[in-house]
């Protein structure tokens, strides 16, 4: 059985009796083409069955036009909105992308670099892993001239671009709103430090101690832990077994505020005539839990649509003033609801 020769751009400039170079202009959406050929050209080429061959056009050009994405969960409202920016943008300026997760895994990001750069990727937008303590499989990327661009986290070490938020000025924005309702302790549950937005919240919840003159020592726990909702849960019946005294909890983020709720109403405490509970990010089920939560919401949508702007812009030198370690922060801003509304 005879094989099916593949069409090619010859065979369509052929049949249109007109030149290669410009039916691949008219494929490529160059804009010397008229709207008027480009529309003989992609017809007649769905007509004839032709598929672009983009490794070959990769290969001349030793361009991709891909971009790839490691996020830590894609599942996340946050990612999930900032890759939808991300992606926005990117195909706005013909660019496709490839997403990967590292599930907060040193060794998966470090897989996922390694995919990438496989795919001859054009760059790379990287939240890192909060379980991430070297910068090797980071460095490697760079090293191939691939540049690799932070957003919403970032790791010190490596000097490059990042996008991110104002977590600590807003961290303490949401402390002094906490401090500002009559509450004796803070118990606060964080990520592991060492990653930079809690760290960077952390401080942010310090800084409003200062200003309000209260005392660390005295009126404020705060322990480490995964950041979900049952280990959220479970450190707030810890707490309460041990009788661990507190009348407010500010969750890192949105999960852990909904697992501390839950434990506290299980255990007959009133939010927030009792307890009074914050959060952080602005996940949609903040506002569906009763009482609906106290958060921050964070730029997801404008984040990335800017790191992927920056991206392309350095990749095709459109922006010659685009320093490749600057630092773009977005605002982000406070949401206050009923779970810490005791002072109305």
């Amino acid at each position: 059985m005879e094989l099916k020769k593949s069409v090619t751009i010859h065979d369509i400039a052929k049949a249109l009796n007109i030149n290669s170079s410009t039916v691949s202009r008219a494929l490529n959406d160059n804009p010397r083409v008229s709207a008027k050929t480009k529309k003989l050209v992609h017809d007649k080429a769905k007509e004839m069955h032709y598929q672009y061959n983009s490794l070959a056009s990769n290969l001349r050009t030793q361009k991709s036009n891909t971009i790839g994405i490691i996020v830590p969960h894609i599942t996340k409202h946050f990612f999930s909105t900032a890759i939808s920016g991300i992606e926005e943008e990117a195909h706005k300026a013909g660019y496709n992308v490839i997403i990967c997760q590292s599930k907060d895994s040193e060794q998966l990001e470090a897989k996922n670099i390694n995919t990438l750069l496989s795919s001859r990727v054009d760059g790379i937008l990287i939240s890192p892993a909060i379980k991430t303590t070297t910068v090797q499989h980071i460095q490697k990327a760079m090293d191939r001239n691939v540049p690799i661009f932070f957003f919403d986290r970032y790791i010190d070490e490596i000097n490059t671009t990042r996008v991110i938020t104002n977590d600590r000025a807003t961290s303490k924005e949401l402390t002094l709103h906490l401090l500002s309702q009559n509450i004796n302790k803070l118990a606060v549950l964080t990520g592991d430090t060492s990653v930079s937005i809690y760290e960077n919240r952390v401080k942010g919840i310090y800084d409003a101690f200062q200003q309000s003159g209260w005392n660390t020592e005295s009126r404020l726990i705060l322990q480490q832990i995964k950041l979900d909702v049952d280990d959220a849960y479970t450190a707030i019946n810890k707490w309460l077994d041990e009788n661990v005294e507190f009348d407010a909890v500010f969750g890192m983020n949105d999960m852990a505020a909904i697992g501390s709720q839950k434990a506290l109403q299980e255990r007959g405490f009133r939010i927030p005539e009792d307890v009074i509970v914050a959060g952080f990010s602005n996940e949609p089920i903040s506002k569906l839990v009763s009482p609906p939560i106290t958060t921050v919401h964070q730029p997801a949508m404008e984040i990335g649509k800017l790191a992927a702007k920056k991206m392309i812009n350095h990749i095709e030198e459109k922006d010659k003033s685009l320093l490749a370690s600057e630092t773009a922060v977005l605002e982000s801003h406070l949401i206050i609801r009923t779970s810490s509304q005791r002072n109305k």
